[in-house]
């Protein structure tokens, strides 16, 4: 089965499963934006209005999810503090310092600032108020280390949770 999407066009996929894949520009950086759902009475057309909403606004999400990561600094076991303390372990000193687009002088702020958005998946048919409708994908050296942060939205545009897969 397949929906029309003013946006999306023709969302369909094997299985029953919906499925919508393109690279976007959002400001200084490519990213890969999917949107998935299992089926199409899983999906509302709200939902997709919002989704493509998102796509829309990537740069300004992206702003929020790093707030989000930089409010996760000197948390104990939180997954921003996870993630850095991944990459300083993992990456050489001479990657680590090529892979900072700023330097401020704070190591973990400027870390954060230039981690590349890889990827923006949609999960539509998550339209309650804490699941995770939307999720951010960042790497630092995603040449040199498979470590990812992410920070998950709501239907809102509220971060939800961060997660961290080093």
């Amino acid at each position: 089965m397949s929906i029309e999407h003013d946006f999306f066009g023709l969302l369909d996929g094997d299985d029953g499963e919906l499925h919508w894949s393109e690279g976007v520009d959002a400001g200084d950086q490519y990213v890969d934006v999917d949107l998935r759902a299992p089926s199409e009475q899983s999906v509302t057309d709200e939902a997709l209005d919002v989704a493509a909403a998102m796509v829309n606004s990537l740069e300004q999400l992206d702003s929020r999810a790093r707030e989000a990561f930089v409010a996760e600094i000197g948390q104990e076991g939180s997954n921003a503090m996870l993630y850095l303390t991944s990459q300083f372990a993992e990456l050489d000193p001479e990657i680590l310092a090529e892979s900072l687009d700023y330097d401020s002088g704070d190591r973990d702020i400027d870390v954060l600032r230039s981690l590349k958005l890889l990827r923006v998946g949609f999960q539509p048919h998550h339209s309650g108020s804490e699941e995770q409708f939307a999720v951010f994908e960042y790497a630092l050296a995603p040449d040199e280390s498979d470590s990812i942060l992410s920070a998950s939205f709501d239907m809102q545009g509220d971060v939800v949770s961060t997660d961290v897969d080093a």
